[in-house]
Formats: structure tokens, C-alpha cells, sequence
């Protein structure tokens, strides 16, 4: 027997938008409301899960008039109009189930009740559930039909079915129908019998069965009771008229287009157009593991000696297995070449002999890679080059800024592999020779994700206009990285030691310093035993928590001179250990450092540096610039510094339209000089270092939306200074605070 589904939309839909319309709010970027979709989404999918129908069937109310509006107009008459953020969600839920692959219906003057009790007593031979917070449905009950009653969302249902019906009711379920006759239906307007409530209809019912019958026994029923029965007669046959669920609606369509399977094609991009990236990225997710199912007899990656000679062509996937440290052991490097439907595997070593495969690198063919600098290392030490690709890594991190690692595609997006890189290779601590052929199933796995990957990014590419981005600059930024990270920097190992010696003399002069103020030799870089130095023995005072941050330190500058000594103390203690010290590992055999250049690390889009980190190496104070002094242009070569010249501020001026600024930078006067003169109402000629710093400070923490307690923080001024600063600023350049 069939398992059919019958929903009852509107009454999912309203109840998914009370159950998040409290929260967060629930936009697109672009202004429309989706929190009862996405409430929707998920209570249809908890429905579609616990009955795991083969058909389904939503029904929806067509608009306000139904065929009992001419019966009784003021039918529904109390019901609120719908809330103005919901309105345009009608439309949308109707959308999402047409991509979902769900068959919805709706038909003029029909109720949705009157769809869902003709197609259940049109459906004799299935089991039919049906799901509905409203009890009027309870009526449809019977051998193969149940009602699943939405008390809480779908976290509490209350199944009722003709064995718990009775029990809760001791009655039939097409009583219901008299139940509401007798007692009305306020959320409906069903009149009933005035002062009959549901206590007195349940007991009227237990005697007499049917409201017609009761009718008939009016006479019989003394006191107030008989008195309202026999007043409210008519009341009582046109409410059981209203009440009522028609089952013999024709509907235009036959219980084969019922028919449920889940259309990902078209289900993944309605999600991701409303912006909602979680549900889309599990129903990819899901999409893949249907896929993978139905191919997995029939798709395995073949491990050969040369590749296939029709395999090599466009926008074939290209996935580089290529070792990490400290996995780089003997001959486990390989490629493997293909897509969802053919998959080979070709070890290193037999790779740089096959001449076909070395000319389809270099060819202008297009190649889908993934991680294509690090590809590039590889292949650089047999001489070959990797040219004309699409970048999977580069195109994931463009459609989603929140990925900041290779590790993190692969998460944000949901793509699982039955195996994990330390199942293959073995942990960081004890790397191993890996399965060969887990190793293969790996790499076939990784190729369809990749395929997966790349027309999913490629679509969003184009939603998000970011095409010119990727192909203009973040692509051809690739080889460029390449080539400075394989190029390196000289970096001299003779002034690091040098520097070395001389910080460790100065630290050593801190400590005795900090000793002597101390009065006794302690574990400096020991939090808890500084703590009881500070707080217990020299009396500083403290809150709970005893801190010996350097935020916290610095309120105690001028209290005790232990505190100035002690910051220097940290200060050099890390230039010595993160730098000095910390940089000579990474100096190799040619005398250079050759750092990583990150494309996708940081969330604005800005290159990063890693292995070391040589972009976050002070200039501000003189031990900074010391570390420097070891960065020396290579053989025959200079170093040359060039910066944008306040770049953020002249954005600003254009982007507000502020014609002070804009003035400032067309006659190519300092801006932070004219605002410090602006602001601290001083002439150019008065404008000292500091006020320009100050002034500098004003500018960009303005830009970045700093209030008046972070200004005071960063100029060391009170708060009521900050925030006249910010004022005088806002009056100087109003159209920056209007912008």
C-alpha cells in the first residue's frame, strides 16, 4: 500500500511564521522576508521524514470567498488579515514546493479542508496521513486515514487515528462535524448554539449521538440548556452545514501526479536565490549522496600506468593527491583525472612520463583543479607547467567569504569522504605508508565533489556578478603567487643572530629590573605567579579575576614602576621568540623564506601570509624596524616599498560626496593635517606630529564606525573629548555622517 502525504498549507505556513517571527529577522540582502519559508522548509522536511511518503499532496485556500461565504458571510469574519511580512511569502512557499518536486493545489471558492477530505476518500487503497493543526480534518478519520495534529511545531504531534479518536473523544470522527454544530468554532465563526461549550456538546453528544437527533430530544432537555438548544436550532444545522468538509471535490489532476522525488536541480537554486545557504548546502549534500548511491556499483577509479587518451580534454577535473608534511614518503603522489561518470588514477612517477598528459597540462584546454598553487609546486620540480584552469578553491572562497582553509570547503559545503587524510597518510606525529586502495577511493571521491563544487560555484559566480573578479584578477593572481613563493625572500641569518644576542642581553637586563622591583626572582612569564607578585605582595589593586594582560597592566602605568618595565619586558620577549629566534628555522639552504601568500584567508578578500607571517612585522617602534634590517634584496636586485596613498579615505570622499575631503586630496594636501586643523581648530603650521597621529587616528577609526569609548581607548583622552572629536568631525564633513 502506498503511503500518500496530505498537507495542509496554510496551516503549516502559519504556524512556521509565529514560530519565527520573534527571533532574528529573516531577510535577503535584499530586503524580502523568508523566516516562514525557512520555517516551512523544515517542518515539511520533519513531516516528509517521519511518514516517508511515496506521494504528497499540499493544499492551500485560493483567497478569503468560499462557496460558505454565501451560505454565511461573516464565515472567518474574525480572522486578522495576515501579517504584512508574511504576504509576500505566499507566492514563495508555492515556489519552493514546485522546485522541491511537491504537488500543491489550490482552487477558487474551495477551502484547502475540502482538497484534502476529497483526495483522502478518493484514495481508499492507500494509507493516508494527514498533517494539520486544525481538528475540523479529525472528520477524515478512518481505516486508512489518521490525522497527525501540529500542537508545537513538528517537536510535539498528537497522532489520531479511530482507536486513539475514541479514546480521547468517545466518539466517532464524523461527530466532529456535530461536535462543532453544537458548540461552534470561534477561529472559524461557526455560530454553534449560544452558551453551548465544548464540555455540555461532548455530553449532548454522548446521549444523542448527532446534533440532528439532540434537536429532535430539545423538548425533552429541561432548564436554561433545553431552552438554548430548541433558540438555537437553525444556528445549529447551518453550523453543521459550515462545518462540514466537502469529499467530493473534482480535482484537476490524478493521484500519479502525486507522485514525491526530490528535484535537487531545481530545489538547490530556489534555496540559494532566497539566500538560504545552510538548507541549500544540505540538500546538495544530499543530492551528492543519492548520486554517489545510484553510481556506486557502477563508478570505481582505475588505477593505469598512462592515461587514456580521451579523457584529456575540456573542463576535465584534474585532482592533484598531493602529500602534506610530514606525509611526503616515497611514490604516494598521483593524479587523478575525470569526473562523475569515468575516474582514473595515475601515480607521480608514471605521470611525468606520459608526454600526452604533460601536453594536456600545458594545453590551452581548459582543466578544473582544485588548489592550483600548491599543484603547481609539485609539477614545478619535473619542469611542468600548469596553465588554462578554473580554481575550484578560489571560486568556493569567493562565493562564500566565511571559508578560510582547504579543510573548510569541504565542511562549509557539506561534502563528506569516507575516509580522512590521517586515515590515509597517518597523523602529523606518526605519518604511514598509506592503503593504496583507500587511497584511490579517496581521490574519486575528492573528483566528483570537486565536479559537484565547480558548476555549483560557477552558477553562484554569475548570481553574485563576481565573473570579472574571479577571471580578471583572483585567477591570474595564481601563478604570480606561485612565483613570489618560489622565488622567496632573503632573509640574512647573520643580523637575526645578531639581533638575537642583543635582545637576550636586554631581556636579561628587564628581568633583573623586574627582580629588584619585585624584591624577589620569580617565573615572569608564569601568569599566576606574576599575579601573586602584583596583587598579593605589592598591593595593586584588583578585581576577581586577577589579570596580567597587557590591557589590564597598562591601567596600572605611573602606579608602580614595576608595570612600565614589565610591558618592555613582553614586548622584547616576543619580537626575541616570535622573530629574532623564531624566523631563523625558516630560513632555507638558499639563504631565503619563502612564505605562503593566502588567497583565501581572510574574510575582506586581502592577501595573508603564513609559514611565517612576514606581513604583521612592526614598524611602529624601533625593535620592529630592527627585525627588518634582516630582509635584504636578493643578488642584483633592490627592494621597493609602495603603498595605496590613504586609499579608504578618498573612497569615503567619493562614496559621501563630501566635497571637504575631496578638495583636500584634488590639492594634494595631507587629510589627516586638514582634520586635525579642522577638528582641533589649530593653523597647518601648529599641526605637531602628535595631533596628526591623533587626527589619523579620528579619520580611520571614523571609516571603521569607532564610538567615542573606542577613540578615547586608542588617543588615551576621557570619553566626553572623544566624542566632542567626533562630533567636530560630523560638523566639519556632514556628508560623511550622512552617507
Amino acid at each position: 500500500m502506498k503511503k500518500l502525504l496530505l498537507i495542509d498549507g496554510n496551516s503549516m505556513l502559519f504556524r512556521a511564521y509565529y514560530a519565527t517571527a520573534y527571533g532574528k529577522k529573516m531577510t535577503t540582502s535584499q530586503g524580502l522576508p523568508t523566516n516562514a519559508i525557512f520555517g516551512f522548509v523544515n517542518m515539511i522536511q520533519k513531516g516528509i521524514d517521519l511518514i516517508q511518503p511515496d506521494r504528497i499532496l499540499v493544499a492551500f485556500d485560493a483567497g478569503k470567498h468560499t462557496f460558505r461565504h454565501e451560505i454565511f458571510p461573516d464565515y472567518k469574519g474574525t480572522r486578522k488579515s495576515a501579517p504584512e511580512d508574511l504576504v509576500p511569502q505566499f507566492a514563495l512557499v508555492r515556489e519552493f514546493l514546485t522546485a522541491y518536486g511537491i504537488k500543491w493545489v489550490e482552487m477558487t471558492d474551495i477551502e484547502a479542508d475540502d482538497l484534502i477530505g476529497s483526495m483522502s476518500k478518493q484514495c481508499v487503497d492507500q494509507d493516508v496521513t494527514i498533517l494539520s493543526s486544525d481538528r475540523d480534518l479529525l472528520q477524515l478519520i478512518s481505516s486508512n486515514t489518521k490525522v497527525l495534529l501540529m500542537v508545537k511545531g513538528l517537536s510535539e504531534i498528537e497522532e489520531m487515528n479511530e482507536i486513539t479518536f475514541k479514546e480521547k473523544w468517545s466518539l466517532e470522527p464524523k461527530q466532529i462535524i456535530d461536535l462543532k454544530a453544537l458548540m461552534g468554532d470561534t477561529s472559524d465563526n461557526i455560530p454553534g448554539i449560544a452558551g453551548v461549550g465544548e464540555k455540555t456538546a461532548l455530553k449532548l453528544l454522548h446521549t444523542y449521538q448527532t446534533v440532528e437527533n439532540t434537536l429532535e430530544h430539545g423538548d425533552e432537555i429541561k432548564g436554561a440548556l433545553g431552552e438554548k438548544i430548541r433558540q438555537g436550532k437553525e444556528s445549529a444545522m447551518l453550523s453543521k452545514t459550515l462545518a462540514t468538509i466537502k469529499t467530493d471535490v473534482e480535482l484537476p489532476f490524478s493521484i500519479e501526479e502525486c507522485d514525491f522525488k526530490v528535484q535537487y536541480q531545481t530545489l538547490v537554486p530556489f534555496l540559494q536565490k532566497l539566500e538560504m545557504n545552510s538548507l541549500a548546502k544540505k540538500y546538495m549534500q544530499e543530492s551528492y549522496d543519492v548520486k554517489e548511491e545510484s553510481e556506486q556499483e557502477t563508478l570505481a577509479i582505475q588505477h593505469v600506468q598512462q592515461l587514456p587518451s580521451h579523457i584529456l580534454k575540456e573542463n576535465m577535473v584534474v585532482y592533484i593527491d598531493v602529500a602534506s608534511e610530514p606525509y611526503r614518503l616515497a611514490n604516494i603522489e598521483g593524479f587523478a583525472v575525470g569526473n562523475s561518470k569515468e575516474q582514473y588514477y595515475i601515480r607521480l612517477e608514471d605521470a611525468i612520463q606520459d608526454q600526452d598528459f604533460i601536453r594536456y597540462l600545458k594545453s590551452s584546454q581548459n582543466k578544473i583543479v582544485f588548489d592550483a598553487k600548491r599543484a603547481m609546486h609539485l609539477l614545478k620540480q619535473y619542469e611542468i607547467e600548469l596553465v588554462n584552469f578554473d580554481d575550484v578553491y578560489i571560486m568556493a572562497c569567493l562565493v562564500d567569504s566565511s571559508i578560510n582553509s582547504v579543510e573548510k570547503v569541504f565542511t562549509t559545503f557539506q561534502l563528506t569522504t569516507s575516509c580522512s587524510i590521517d586515515d590515509i597518510y597517518g597523523k602529523v606525529s606518526k605519518p604511514k605508508i598509506p592503503d593504496f586502495s583507500m587511497q584511490l577511493t579517496y581521490c574519486g571521491e575528492m573528483l566528483r565533489h570537486i565536479e559537484t563544487l565547480y558548476h555549483l560555484t560557477l552558477e553562484k559566480l554569475k548570481d553574485y556578478q563576481m565573473e570579472q573578479l574571479y577571471q580578471e584578477i583572483e585567477l591570474p593572481l595564481i601563478p604570480i603567487l606561485f612565483h613570489m613563493e618560489d622565488e622567496g625572500v632573503t632573509c640574512s641569518l647573520d643580523i637575526l643572530k645578531n639581533i638575537e644576542v642583543d635582545l637576550n642581553h636586554q631581556i636579561e637586563t628587564l628581568q633583573s629590573k623586574i627582580y629588584q622591583a619585585a624584591g624577589k626572582e620569580f617565573n615572569i612569564n608564569s601568569p599566576k605567579q606574576l599575579a601573586e607578585i602584583l596583587y598579593d605582595d605589592l598591593g595593586l589593586p584588583t578585581g576577581k579575576k586577577r589579570s596580567t594582560s597587557a590591557e589590564v597592566l597598562e591601567n596600572f602605568l605611573g602606579v608602580h614602576p614595576i608595570i612600565e618595565t614589565l610591558l618592555e619586558y613582553r614586548k622584547v620577549q616576543k619580537i626575541y621568540s616570535t622573530y629574532a629566534v623564531g624566523l631563523q628555522k625558516f630560513v632555507e639552504e638558499d639563504g631565503k623564506i619563502h612564505t605562503i601568500y593566502n588567497q583565501c584567508a581572510t574574510q575582506t578578500g586581502r592577501l595573508s601570509s603564513t609559514d611565517p607571517n612576514l606581513q604583521n612585522i612592526s614598524v611602529k617602534d624601533e625593535l620592529g624596524k630592527t627585525i627588518r634590517k634582516a630582509f635584504l634584496p636578493s643578488k642584483n636586485h633592490v627592494l621597493i616599498s609602495s603603498d595605496y596613498h590613504q586609499i579608504e579615505l578618498r573612497m569615503l570622499a567619493h562614496m559621501a560626496n563630501e566635497q571637504g575631503l575631496m578638495d583636500a586630496f584634488l590639492q594634494n594636501v595631507d587629510v589627516h593635517t586638514k582634520t586635525a586643523m579642522d577638528v582641533f581648530g589649530v593653523s597647518q603650521d601648529e599641526v605637531t606630529s602628535e595631533l596628526r597621529r591623533r587626527a589619523k587616528t579620528v579619520n580611520f577609526g571614523i571609516v571603521y564606525g569607532i564610538s567615542d569609548f573606542g577613540l578615547a581607548t586608542q588617543l588615551g583622552i576621557s570619553r566626553k573629548e572623544a566624542g566632542e572629536f567626533i562630533h567636530t568631525y560630523y560638523e566639519k564633513y556632514p556628508g560623511i555622517k550622512t552617507y
